[in-house]
């Protein structure tokens, strides 16, 4: 009996890093896809020596309110007590890559591995409107990216699940 819950729990965790792994793939192809949009080709005639640091953008508190709405909504499915928000909350490329109950599956089987979570620590990145969360939950602490546009409506492009880190 208990090889079995053995297998069942590597078979749930080699399903999750899976999927993890296909949310991973839907923000590397977003952001790739979103930066070679952004791409100036007057940058690229500026000689390295007249470059400067690169400047960060200017705040923008709309922005910041929807990433910590979208995350608070994805938490809250997380935890199983919303639903997954509809595709109109993501970007098309996401949407192309990660369907809503690859998400769910996802989400369940994180959920059931680790148990109840909160946020633990939040660190904003570098990169506008990215932000990454330490949930602590009761058995792990599992890091979370979340990304979302620089303009309205603000969708999610990029959600990463990192495998957690056991507690002892």
């Amino acid at each position: 009996m208990q090889n079995n819950t053995k297998e069942t729990r590597m078979h749930r965790k080699s399903r999750h890093a899976l999927l993890s792994t296909a949310l991973a793939c839907a923000a590397l192809a977003a952001q790739a896809q979103s930066s070679q949009g952004a791409a100036n080709p007057a940058a690229a005639a500026t000689p390295p020596a007249a470059e400067a640091a690169p400047q960060a953008p200017a705040p923008n508190p709309a922005a910041e309110k929807a990433l910590a709405q979208r995350f608070q909504a994805l938490l809250a499915a997380f935890e199983g007590k919303a639903a997954v928000p509809d595709a109109k909350t993501f970007t098309e490329d996401f949407n192309k890559q990660v369907t809503s109950d690859q998400m769910k599956q996802v989400f369940n089987d994180v959920h059931q591995s680790v148990g109840s979570c909160k946020v633990g620590a939040q660190m904003t990145s570098p990169t506008p409107y990215i932000t990454s969360y330490l949930l602590q939950c009761d058995k792990a602490y599992v890091p979370m990216d979340i990304g979302i546009e620089e303009k309205a409506p603000y969708r999610v492009h990029s959600l990463l699940i990192r495998p957690g880190y056991w507690k002892k």
